[in-house]
Formats: structure tokens, C-alpha cells, sequence
């Protein structure tokens, strides 16, 4: 009866080793990582397609208890470096975006400071102009006041006679300017005529006038009077034509002055205070 081994209930007898080698096919480690299998170990999480792929690898060959074929992780690797070039990409990406944004912000802030410094140089420009016109036309102002606020004699071609001061035994609160009847008789400076016409107090044809700075004028003894009450004048306007009405012993014009118009100052000496000489 020949012999026989006994292993176990269950268990047959084991078949001794033929020194068989098994070899992974490229094709199916290939379409392990292409398919990106997911493995999940007890309790752990959801690994990444890459990750999957080379853990499954891994444990295919440790489990046939096989070197690694180089094909398999050499197409393993070119995966996960492929991915990891995606994010660098992406990383790229965002970083352009964020440089092309941040270059458009720059230029849109400078192109608004040029722009507000062009309108501020604008409006520099415009406000000095305006200043320089406004300088202009203040000279223009005051050359025209002062033309209009001059001082002129108010007769030609006379003979300085009776004086301000006393005569006859009563005050002349004049001076007398003799010249021919019918001599243009001027406003002193720019002013108002106030009264124009005959004198009941033995002045004749009269005309006063108050100027700019309230000083009344009383021209008397004119043959012909020119303006009339209320009427603006301006300096050397003609306003009379001199004559001997009234109380006059010959022709002459009878000039007192009155400043605010009060009482009468001598004629030649206010006057010469403003440069004009009898």
C-alpha cells in the first residue's frame, strides 16, 4: 500500500513549485493608471486619480511579489508629472491674471493723474489768464477814473483881475478871470450841474456844478448858459460863454469854489493843489 501524507482536513496537499514566473502585461498596468482606480483602504479618504493609480501599481506588483515593470511606472510617473504641470500652469495662469490686472489698475491710475494734472494745469492757465485780464481792466479802470477825475482851468486866454479876499469894503469870495464876451467858459472835472440860469443876487447867468469829490463851482456873469440842471459833465466840457451879466463892471468870468459845499476857499491856491495854475 503505498504512502500518502496527510495535511489537514481542508486543506490539499501542496503542489510542489514549477518556478513559474508571472509577468504584469504592460497593456493592463497601462490601463490601471489611465483608468485612475480608486482605492480605499478602511477609513481612509477618496486618494487623487494619480495617487490611485500608483498605489495600485504598487500593490499589484507586491502582491505577485514582482519587481515593478519600468514601462508601467515610467507612464505612472509621466501622469502625475502631466498633472502636476496642469496646476503649475493653473498657478501661471493666475499669476499672469493677477500681474495683467494689477498692470491695467497702474495704468489706469496713472492715466487718471495725467489727467487731472492736464486739468489742473488748465485751470491754472485759464485763472492766470483772468487774473492778467482782470489786472488789465483795472488799469483800464483807473486810467479812465483818473482821466474822468482831473482838474483843468475853466477859462483860456484871461487876465487874472480882482482875488479872493476883501474889496470895496466887503469880502469878493472869488476870483475874477477877465477875458472877451463869448469866451467858452469848462467844467472843472467830471461832475453835476445843480442850478443853471439867472441869479437874483447880482451874479447873472450862473451855473454851479458839483464835482465828484463835493466841491460846488459858482461860474457867474455869462452871456449864454449850455447846460442844464441834473446834466453829468465831464473835465473841460463847455458848460457857458462868458459875458458881464449881473453886478459886473466889465466882461470876466467870477469863479468861486466851495468844497463839500460849504463855505468859499481861495480859487488859486485849491486849485494849484490840483496842478492847475491861474
Amino acid at each position: 500500500m503505498p504512502k500518502t501524507s496527510y495535511t489537514g482536513r481542508h486543506r490539499p496537499a501542496a503542489k510542489p513549485s514549477r518556478g513559474r514566473q508571472f509577468v504584469v502585461p504592460v497593456a493592463l498596468l497601462s490601463s490601471t493608471v489611465a483608468g485612475g482606480l480608486v482605492i480605499r483602504d478602511a477609513g481612509a479618504s477618496q486618494l487623487s486619480p494619480e495617487a490611485a493609480a500608483m498605489k495600485n501599481v504598487s500593490n499589484s506588483v507586491a502582491g505577485l511579489g514582482l519587481s515593478a515593470d519600468p514601462d508601467a511606472v515610467a507612464a505612472a510617473a509621466a501622469n502625475r508629472s502631466g498633472a502636476r504641470s496642469s496646476r503649475d500652469m493653473a498657478r501661471d495662469a493666475k499669476t499672469l491674471i493677477i500681474g495683467a490686472t494689477q498692470s491695467a489698475s497702474q495704468t489706469a491710475n496713472a492715466a487718471q493723474a495725467a489727467a487731472e494734472k492736464s486739468a489742473a494745469a488748465k485751470a491754472a492757465a485759464a485763472k492766470a489768464k483772468a487774473a492778467a485780464a482782470a489786472k488789465v481792466a483795472a488799469a483800464a479802470r483807473q486810467r479812465a477814473l483818473a482821466k474822468a477825475h482831473r482838474w483843468v482851468s475853466p477859462v483860456a486866454g484871461y487876465t487874472l483881475t480882482s482875488g479872493f479876499g476883501f474889496r470895496w469894503g466887503k469880502m469878493h469870495p472869488a476870483q475874477d478871470l477877465a477875458c472877451p464876451t463869448g469866451s467858452t467858459v469848462r467844467a472843472l472835472s467830471s461832475g453835476t450841474v445843480v442850478f443853471a440860469g439867472w441869479s437874483n443876487e447880482g451874479y447873472g447867468n450862473m451855473v454851479k456844478i458839483r464835482y465828484w469829490d463835493g466841491t460846488v463851482s459858482w461860474m457867474a456873469h455869462n452871456s449864454r448858459l449850455l447846460v442844464s440842471v441834473g446834466e453829468e459833465v465831464s473835465p473841460g466840457q463847455r458848460v457857458a460863454y462868458s459875458g458881464n451879466t449881473g453886478n459886473s463892471t466889465g466882461p470876466h468870468l467870477h469863479l468861486e469854489i466851495h468844497p463839500g459845499d460849504g463855505s468859499p476857499v481861495a480859487p488859486r491856491a485849491w486849485l494849484a493843489e490840483r496842478s492847475v495854475r491861474l
